[in-house]
């Protein structure tokens, strides 16, 4: 069995790898048959959920029909085995809210291209608004030295509304002074350098680095400008006070939670947690703060994550059915037999109300294929799209420039 030299090596730690024999399937169909068992697990309207799921078939073309084979051919900086997609759901007193993130360039030749495609053929089909992507754009693509940023997607489904789109900026294959400075570039366009200032000098960067920068790609007044920071070695202690740095933080409800989630008293966050300041145009600071925690590095196996996450969800008045049902759902295995399909569990307090959400990795390959701290860098693949989104030559110096 594929897995159990893993076993041996992680001692009591279950396997994380090569947890679905899907080694004959396509990419695109193993993504989209998980989507699918997940909107029949939180029974979204059958009429959404089959719309989205076609909508799904159709973005994902440019590598629906790669097979995923027995090794990582194309690995993406996604998941640790290279797969390139996640799915997730956000937990709300309202009812869930279904998310996929995905590479969509990760096999291509020129994996910028055939993402700014993607970007301009999804904001058409969805309505999507452009005018903050393509004005910070020449921040992360055009008019700059070295790789551009790998460019991500995520398509939101929330029951009765339209699908909704956002664009992640990948920093990580950058030296921190070229991060530091698209960031600070994107923000000033924005009109959000003064919070973004204010955020950044709370930062410990030697413990802290940015890793993504990200839009939601609307223009209503509630949309978001995101920073992403990637912890080294930090403690629980340390993501509460950098979480601080956001107005609607609370810092002992958020500290209960962490401690749900990493199982008592442990002062450690686990491997490679994450933050996201989320900031919005007229705001002097940083509005949210959404922390990210690795719960495969802290639980013994996929039922200890849930029963933490189910009972978080109870101290939050968050019904724990609706996620149990989709746990299940997506489950290779009997859940005490492995770890890693919820890769991360995240907690960000709004007013009133905290948003819980799971984020589910589909560990295909037998072996992690990319290192948690160094990007990937992809393969040629038959073919690629021409851009259609532009930029300007150069990167102006305000935004009205």
């Amino acid at each position: 069995m594929q897995n159990e030299t893993l076993k041996k090596q992680q001692g009591s730690v279950m396997a994380r790898f090569g947890l679905y024999d899907v080694c004959d399937e396509t990419v695109g169909e193993f993504l989209c048959t998980q989507w699918e068992r997940a909107c029949d697990a939180l029974d979204l309207p059958p009429g959404e959920a089959a719309a989205s799921s076609d909508l799904l078939r159709e973005v994902l073309d440019p590598w629906f029909a790669i097979e995923i084979g027995r090794e990582c051919r194309h690995p993406s900086y996604v998941a640790e085995d290279g797969f390139p997609a996640e799915i997730s759901v956000k937990w709300t007193g309202s009812g869930p809210e279904l998310r996929v993130l995905f590479d969509i360039g990760f096999a291509a030749v020129r994996p910028d291209l055939v993402a700014l495609a993607a970007t301009d053929r999804l904001a058409g089909r969805l309505g999507a608004a452009l005018d903050h992507f393509e004005r910070v754009g020449g921040a992360f693509f055009a008019g700059r030295p070295g790789p551009p940023a790998p460019l991500w997607h995520s398509l939101v489904l929330r029951p009765g509304e339209p699908v909704s789109l956002k664009a992640y900026f990948g920093l990580y294959r950058w030296g921190m002074n070229e991060r530091e400075a698209a960031v600070g570039a994107a923000m000033e366009i924005l009109e959000m350098g003064a919070a973004w200032a204010a955020a950044s000098s709370g930062v410990n960067t030697g413990k802290h680095e940015l890793e993504f920068f990200a839009l939601d790609l609307s223009d209503a007044p509630q949309s978001r400008a995101k920073v992403y920071y990637r912890g080294a070695a930090a403690t629980v202690e340390e993501l509460n006070s950098l979480a601080g740095l956001a107005g609607s933080h609370d810092a002992a409800r958020a500290g209960r939670a962490y401690s749900v989630l990493v199982g008592g008293e442990r002062g450690d966050a686990g491997e490679a947690p994450l933050t996201c300041l989320a900031f919005r145009k007229g705001c002097d600071r940083a509005e949210e703060a959404t922390t990210y925690l690795r719960v495969a590095s802290l639980s013994r196996c996929e039922r200890d994550t849930t029963e933490r996450v189910a009972a978080l969800m109870a101290s939050e008045g968050i019904p724990a059915g609706p996620y149990r049902k989709l746990v299940d759902a997506l489950a290779p295995r009997p859940l005490e037999a492995f770890v890693g399909l919820q890769e991360l569990v995240s907690y960000r307090v709004v007013g009133q109300r905290a948003d819980l959400t799971t984020y589910f990795r589909f560990p295909v390959h037998p072996v992690a294929a990319v290192r948690s701290t160094a990007g990937h860098v992809p393969r040629p693949a038959r073919r690629h799209l021409r851009r259609t989104v532009s930029f300007p030559a150069t990167m102006p110096l305000s935004p009205d420039e």
